[in-house]
C-alpha cells in the first residue's frame, strides 16, 4: 500500500487488497533488497575461489538483469529526478524516496566492486563493470549530498554511514589509481562524503569506526605493487559485515607499503585538514 493511501486510513478501517492501487516506496525497497543476498553469495564465492572464471561474468549479468527488471517495474514518478524529488518532498516522502535510491546505488556499487581487482582483468566486460562501479559510487555521493542540502529529505539512519564508506572507498581507489581526468571529481565527492560522515557522527558515534575502515582500506590498497587488492575474506568483511571490527595487521609486513601509504596519505591530504582531523 502506498504511504499516502495508508495515511488516509481512519481508525478501525479495513482494507481490501483489491483497493491497493500501487505499491509503497517501502514495498519497492523490499523488492530491491532481495538482490542483496545473491550479491553477497557472489562475493563469498569469489573470495572462496569457489567460482570458475568463465562463470563470473554470467553470474554478474544475471544480477544486472535483476537491477534492470527493478528499473523497468519502478513507476516513472518514482524514478529519481529533481522533479520527482520535489514531488516526494511535498508529499512528506522525501527521506523515504532518497533512501530507496541510495539503496539502489549502494547495491549496484557492491555488485561491481570486485571488478576493481586487477586479477579479474581477463573478464571481457571488466572495463564496463569498473566504469559502472565508479558511476554508482559517484551517484550515491551526489544524492547523499543533495539529501543533506535539501530540507525534509536528509539520510541520517545508521546504515548510511557504512554505505557512505563503501562509496568513499571507490572514490579513494579512483584517486589512487584512476585517470587524471577523474581525479578532480573524485576528490570533491570524497570531501563531500566526509562532510556527511562528520554530520552523522553527531547522531551515531559508530560513524567514527566506519571512517577508520576507510583508512584501513587505503592501507590494503597499498599492500602490493602488482594489484590494488584481491577479492578475499578481508574485502568481504569490509563490504558486507559492517557491524564487525576489522584490522590490517597482516598487511604491514610488505616492504613496499610505506611508500605507497605515503601516496595515499598525500591523496587524502587534498581534503580539508579540519575534516580529516575530526574524523580520525
Amino acid at each position: 500500500m502506498h504511504e499516502a493511501q495508508f495515511w488516509r486510513l481512519k481508525k478501525g478501517e479495513t482494507v481490501d487488497a483489491r483497493s491497493i492501487s500501487r505499491p509503497s516506496l517501502w514495498g519497492h525497497m523490499i523488492r530491491l533488497a532481495q538482490v542483496f543476498g545473491p550479491i553477497q553469495d557472489f562475493h563469498e564465492a569469489l573470495a572462496d575461489g569457489a567460482m570458475e572464471e568463465h562463470d563470473i561474468e554470467p553470474v554478474t549479468q544475471g544480477l544486472v538483469q535483476r537491477f534492470e527488471d527493478f528499473d523497468r517495474q519502478l513507476p516513472l514518478d518514482q524514478h529519481f529526478s529533481p522533479r520527482t524529488l520535489k514531488e516526494h518532498i511535498s508529499a512528506g516522502l522525501g527521506s523515504i524516496f532518497v533512501a530507496l535510491h541510495l539503496g539502489y546505488h549502494h547495491y549496484s556499487t557492491l555488485l561491481y566492486f570486485p571488478y576493481l581487482d586487477t586479477q579479474l582483468s581477463q573478464i571481457p566486460g571488466r572495463s564496463t563493470y569498473v566504469a559502472r562501479c565508479k558511476r554508482h559510487a559517484a551517484f550515491f555521493s551526489d544524492l547523499l549530498r543533495t539529501s543533506h542540502n535539501t530540507p525534509h529529505c536528509e539520510a541520517v539512519y545508521l546504515i548510511v554511514t557504512h554505505m557512505t564508506v563503501v562509496s568513499s572507498s571507490v572514490l579513494l581507489h579512483t584517486l589512487l589509481f584512476g585517470e587524471d581526468d577523474e581525479l578532480s571529481d573524485a576528490r570533491e565527492r570524497l570531501y563531500s562524503n566526509f562532510e556527511v560522515l562528520l554530520k552523522l557522527k553527531q547522531y551515531w558515534p559508530g560513524a567514527e569506526s566506519m571512517v577508520d575502515r576507510l583508512f584501513t582500506f587505503q592501507k590494503v590498497c597499498m599492500r602490493s605493487m602488482d594489484r590494488t587488492y584481491a577479492v578475499d575474506r578481508w574485502i568481504i568483511k569490509f563490504l558486507l559485515q559492517h557491524a564487525l571490527p576489522i584490522d590490517d595487521e597482516m598487511y604491514d609486513t610488505n616492504p613496499d607499503l610505506a611508500e605507497r601509504r605515503k601516496v595515499a596519505n598525500d591523496a587524502l591530504s587534498m581534503l580539508h585538514p579540519a575534516v580529516l582531523q575530526q574524523l580520525k
